[in-house]
């Protein structure tokens, strides 16, 4: 009757990790033969783990990453794809976000530019950062539904907030003069409060995106503002999805 009226504190105390390992534990004489100093440590612990995993479970729902599984570790930094493992290594850190170093991977269609970006994402999720994820499709109508219902300011001020804002295949089709203002206005904002970082994939070099961006002012404002301050990162390869296919 005691256990479950601990169980029971715990839970309204919202401290659900801590009443699970006690559930799962004092059944067994291993956990009971430890010290109260133990036994204490193990609750606490398992209480710091549960928070952990809500936590990236909220931040990755909220960030709607294309692949929410990717991951650093699974990353394939074969030769011929010309990917660095020591920079990824340094990015693992996240630092890279905190000092708004943006990152531009670039390369053909399906060379896996999007899978590495959501891994990066998850990696800003795993250390408690904010995400969001949006294709440049995606960008672009949510812009549009957005100023038609009135509700460009919520959405500016999501997207402006996120610790990192993933674009994924930037010039899939052109923006138009609203979408391209509005783009300006967010990377601008993002930059000047200094929020984070873009991760942008585009299967076109830097050099192109003027076409894409709409009014070639309000694009070489929005470039100013990423390019020169930016890891490039080109993909090489065949496209992974042929690969899978074959095997």
């Amino acid at each position: 009757m005691m256990t479950q009226q601990t169980l029971s504190k715990l839970r309204e105390l919202k401290l659900p990790g801590m009443a699970d390992a006690l559930q799962v534990n004092l059944g067994q004489p291993a956990f009971r033969s430890l010290t109260f100093e133990e036994q204490m440590g193990i609750l606490v612990d398992s209480e710091v783990s549960s928070r952990e995993s809500r936590r990236l479970n909220r931040l990755l729902k909220v960030a709607k990453l294309r692949y929410p599984s990717a991951c650093l570790e699974d990353v394939d930094f074969r030769e011929s794809r010309g990917l660095e493992k020591g920079l990824f290594a340094v990015l693992a850190s996240c630092d890279w976000v905190r000092q708004c170093r943006h990152i531009i991977f670039t390369g053909a269609t399906g060379t896996g530019k999007s899978w590495v970006a959501c891994a990066l994402a998850v990696q800003g999720c795993r250390v408690g950062l904010s995400a969001i994820y949006r294709s440049s499709n995606q960008i672009a109508e949510e812009i549009i539904i957005a100023e038609a219902t009135g509700s460009l300011p919520q959405l500016k001020g999501r997207l402006v907030k996120a610790a990192i804002l993933v674009i994924d295949d930037l010039g899939l089709m052109p923006f138009d003069a609203l979408v391209a203002r509005t783009l300006f206005s967010i990377v601008d904002e993002r930059d000047r409060l200094r929020t984070g970082p873009l991760v942008i994939t585009s299967q076109y070099p830097t050099d192109n995106w003027y076409s894409l961006l709409g009014d070639p002012t309000v694009a070489d404002a929005i470039l100013d503002r990423i390019v020169h301050s930016a890891h490039h990162i080109h993909l090489n390869g065949d496209s992974m999805r042929k690969s899978r296919a074959k095997d």
